[in-house]
């Protein structure tokens, strides 16, 4: 039985095992990087106080932020990668001006991970980019629809709206337009997919798909439940 309805297990093992070498990739950063890069002694004096922490696990929890740091730029592929293997969809890689594209439906996307991702000061030329590629007269995408998809809102309750970011020039917002939005994760695998559990069914089926990869990485019952409140938490 297929791991979901709305994609091969082929495009969906693929785009897990190219997270799994990009963390593999980023742990050998990480690790080669360590004793290279300058710490702030300031900050560790701090911590080893306030916190309680000995070196040795200073040490490691410094070893686990860089790392997450990478987790977090697979999960952001990750995602591209799926939703450009859904049918229609394709996934433009990192030197186009759009993540993915729909052309028979008209539709361009833009996709972070999370809300915190983009520092409100860049979010304008994200709209103005997005903006340039649907109204220039030169741009293959004139007259498509455009996203700006945050996967992890800041809010439970999500966001569908115009994306109207400040100008941290001026500090006046672009007016809204309904062909330039700001749509949540969950929300936009739902358009992608036509499914409304998409996002949650691709959620349940990490523990599946990582295992059919590599047996020895297990997540126990208690650590399932917890992670799936998170996701609750995260999506009302």
């Amino acid at each position: 039985m297929a791991f979901l309805s709305w994609i091969s297990d082929q495009d969906l093992l693929e785009a897990y095992q190219l997270l799994y070498d990009a963390i593999e990739r980023g742990i050998k950063k990480t690790e080669e990087n360590l004793g290279r890069n300058i710490i702030d002694p300031f900050s560790t004096v701090f911590t080893l106080m306030f916190f309680k922490f000995d070196a040795q696990k200073w040490q490691a929890m410094e070893v686990f932020r860089q790392n997450e740091k990478a987790l977090s730029n697979a999960i952001g592929a990750f995602h591209q990668h799926i939703l450009g293997c859904v049918e229609g969809w394709q996934n433009l890689g990192t030197e186009s001006v759009v993540d993915i594209v729909n052309d028979e439906r008209k539709i361009i996307a833009e996709i972070k991970n999370k809300y915190s991702t983009v520092k409100g000061s860049e979010k304008i030329n994200i709209y103005k980019s997005l903006k340039d590629s649907i109204y220039d007269k030169r741009s293959k995408y004139q007259g498509y629809q455009a996203y700006y998809v945050t996967m992890i809102p800041r809010k439970p309750e999500g966001i569908c709206k115009p994306f109207t970011p400040s100008d941290n020039k001026n500090g006046k917002k672009p007016p809204e337009d309904n062909a330039i939005m700001e749509i949540d994760g969950k929300r936009f695998y739902t358009l992608v997919t036509g499914s409304e559990t998409a996002l949650e069914d691709l959620f349940n089926a990490i523990p599946k798909i990582v295992a059919a990869n590599h047996c020895h990485l297990k997540i126990d019952g208690a650590s399932i439940t917890f992670v799936k409140k998170l996701f609750d938490d995260a999506y009302n």
